[in-house]
């Protein structure tokens, strides 16, 4: 017997089958039962996620001999040949080689005899945004209006490229990526069908790099199996597939924290004498740093992101704030795009690493303007005493205290924190159940925050998310309690004077410049 690939062997041939695309299944199935059976079907989503076999299922579910029925035998005469791709009645169409309107028009033809062995006859045009315009409106009355038995089915990953005529004659569905821990149990199905032995963290790998799509991981799961003979472990997945491994990028890593120039290079010579590519260990460094960022936000489940406790301990992820995270990751990404066109990746990559030493010192470009804007204010209201704001991120790790103004007799100084700068007010956005849009809006629209000891104060110019924020006051200060794990308090204050400390728009700006251009005349 031939040998068939997993993708195929293991495709879905029912629709509760279909992993992780309940709401379509279900939409679909009660479709069927009540005999509510649309012209035409238009099925999107992402590659791998289950379109086309969706598509031979309700083939199957309309031509069964049972049918039509939500539940297809899959073993009588038409549905075997279905699945087969034997069936003369079901006609599955490649959209990206069959474009032209001469195409259509030959479809047009053999709609007009009646179904041979089934009673539907059905048309699956895969890639349909492939498709002319020409080919499209050719459709648009015929599937608007086609002989009686007859329904098509489409498929398509680009959704947007569809004619809107088209989308308004179909019933549309949409498939969705597929969650990794799905997919991991699908691949273990497998694997115990096929007597192979595994581990939890190689499966756990192959679904994350299937990305969702069910045939990728298929594939790579091949893939594995054919160099892993009858035991696959991430360890030999690492050395001949190429990949760096968290355990080693984790040593790289702390070299950084270390700002260890010497070891860095050593560790990162080593594991590109082991064959592995430099842009592979600039790819993986930006998984790493996206893993501590979420666990430093808590976001990390073990089912699906398997973080191993000794690669991802406490203190390496105290060792950078979410500013350093950003800094970090925008030097990765940024020297991940020059070595496209680099004449000398490995130089590149080895720079990146050595500016990454400095990534305490890294200041983004908006901290350094507002820095500016402070010192601009100060030159011209020289009277007025300038205080230097430090972000509460820097703060807090290297236990500096903000300049403030001697006053002996005041316990409690209100330091100004910059609203996007405010890491609770980020996590408290976070949080929120996006159900909850008022309040998520009103958290958005804070004009200042001040702070006091233990209590944030938030400023609001505007009435209506004044009250929305006062209203959900409690559910603010129990969050900020959380996430600062003592007591912490939020107050709102209301200030409509502030909207005339409201910074000028792009428009307000260039006007202002026009008019000192034209000596203070408006020009139209």
């Amino acid at each position: 017997m031939s040998y068939e690939i997993t993708a195929t062997k293991f495709r879905p041939q029912s629709f509760d089958e279909v992993i992780g695309q309940e709401f379509v299944s279900t939409t679909l199935k009660n479709s069927i039962q009540n005999k509510r059976i649309p012209n035409a079907y238009l099925l999107s989503g992402p590659r791998g996620c289950g379109k086309t076999s969706t598509a031979r299922i309700i083939a199957k579910a309309l031509n069964c001999i049972n049918g039509p029925t939500d539940n297809p035998c899959n073993k009588c005469e038409n549905c075997v040949s279905i699945t087969n791709g034997s069936n003369s009645d079901v006609i599955e169409i490649d959209g990206a080689s069959n474009t032209s309107i001469n195409d259509i028009r030959v479809i047009q033809e053999e709609i007009l005899y009646p179904p041979i062995n089934s009673k539907y006859k059905v048309y699956i045009i895969d890639e349909v945004h492939m498709l002319s315009k020409s080919a499209f409106n050719a459709l648009l009355k015929t599937i608007e209006e086609p002989p009686k038995g007859v329904v098509f089915i489409f498929a398509t990953t680009e959704i947007n490229k569809v004619l809107p005529t088209i989308r308004s004659r179909c019933q549309q569905f949409n498939l969705r990526l597929i969650p990794q821990e799905l997919i991991a149990k699908s691949l273990i199905k497998v694997l115990e069908r096929q007597n192979v032995k595994y581990e939890e963290d190689a499966i756990k790998w192959i679904a994350t790099e299937g990305k969702g799509s069910m045939r990728d991981s298929y594939t790579l799961l091949d893939q594995v199996i054919s160099f892993c003979d009858a035991n696959i472990t991430l360890k030999r997945i690492q050395e001949k597939l190429g990949i760096v491994g968290e355990e080693k990028i984790s040593i790289l890593i702390r070299t950084i924290v270390n700002k260890d120039r010497e070891d860095l290079l050593k560790e990162y010579f080593s594991l590109i004498e082991t064959g592995i590519s430099p842009e592979q260990i600039i790819s993986e460094m930006i998984k790493f740093f996206r893993n501590i960022m979420l666990k430093k936000l808590n976001l990390s489940s073990n089912k699906v992101f398997g973080f191993n406790s000794q690669v991802y301990d406490d203190k390496l992820i105290s060792s950078f704030s979410y500013d350093d995270l950003e800094n970090i990751l925008e030097i990765l990404f940024s020297t991940y795009e020059k070595t496209r066109y680099s004449i000398d990746i490995q130089t590149e990559i080895e720079i990146c690493l050595l500016k990454l030493l400095k990534y305490k010192e890294l200041i983004r470009p908006k901290a350094i303007l507002l820095e500016l804007e402070k010192i601009r204010n100060q030159l011209i209201n020289p009277n007025q005493k300038m205080t230097m704001s430090i972000p509460a991120t820097i703060i807090e790790e290297e236990n500096i205290q903000p300049i403030q103004q001697e006053q002996p007799s005041q316990k409690n100084v209100n330091v100004k924190v910059n609203v996007e700068k405010s890491e609770i007010l980020k996590i408290i956005k976070n949080n929120i159940p996006h159900t909850n849009f008022q309040l998520i809006a009103a958290l958005n629209n804070v004009f200042s925050i001040e702070e006091q000891g233990n209590t944030m104060i938030l400023y609001f110019c505007h009435q209506m998310y004044y009250d929305t924020a006062l209203k959900y006051n409690d559910l603010l200060t129990k969050e900020a309690s959380l996430i600062i794990g003592k007591e912490y308090n939020i107050k709102v204050e209301y200030k409509p004077e502030l909207k005339q400390q409201r910074p000028k728009t792009v428009g307000e700006i260039n006007a202002s410049r026009v008019k000192e251009i034209f000596n203070g005349k408006e020009m139209y």
